[in-house]
């Protein structure tokens, strides 16, 4: 019974493990960069992510939220309720966790039971609570992301304009540059 205990707690544990974080590197800046800033052409949304990037999200939202809800079923199954007050309510998808966070005390089995197990299985909870939501935000974010069509709109004749850019001069050095069309 201990051995399913730990394997419930510890599975979740390794599988984050196994992430790393993401490191990027910071871009050359170059003598052009620094020295002319370029205006973004006018009625093109030069800021918006392809076309491609829905689907993309979409399909990252589902796989977070599986792997989440994978992690709650899997510890559902080898946990026992009378161990872990809250264990079957695991299996329900994106509710179960915060359902199980409810239920979160000693179980009535057992009447000297230690705390420690007790935080760290409400933490694993909300861990996976949020994961499951932020699956869902995922898939959301990709139902509504506005893309660039991958043509460039044609320029309208407009009136003045003035636009505000940040400048990085190498190391520490910063600036604002301002360009506008008259």
């Amino acid at each position: 019974m201990r051995f399913r205990r730990c394997l419930a707690l510890g599975l979740p544990l390794l599988l984050l493990s196994f992430a790393s974080a993401a490191r990027a590197e910071e871009p050359a800046a170059s003598a052009a960069d620094i020295s002319t800033p370029t205006a973004p052409p006018r009625d093109v949304p030069s800021d918006l992510p392809p076309p491609g990037a829905r689907t993309n999200l979409i399909i990252g939202g589902i796989a977070t939220s599986a792997v989440a809800y994978g992690l709650a079923l899997s510890t559902s199954l080898l946990v026992e309720e009378r161990d872990f007050r809250g264990a079957k309510d695991l299996r329900i998808p994106f509710a179960g966790p915060w359902m199980a966070l409810a239920k979160t005390g000693c179980p009535e089995s057992n009447t000297g039971c230690s705390k420690a197990p007790l935080v760290i299985g409400a933490i694993l909870a909300i861990f996976d609570g949020v994961a499951q939501a932020g699956g869902l935000g995922i898939i959301g974010e990709g139902l509504f992301l506005k893309t660039s069509s991958g043509k460039s709109a044609p320029q309208k004749a407009e009136g003045p304009t003035v636009h505000a850019v940040p400048l990085n001069f190498e190391k520490g050095g910063v600036g604002l540059g301002v360009f506008g069309t008259f």
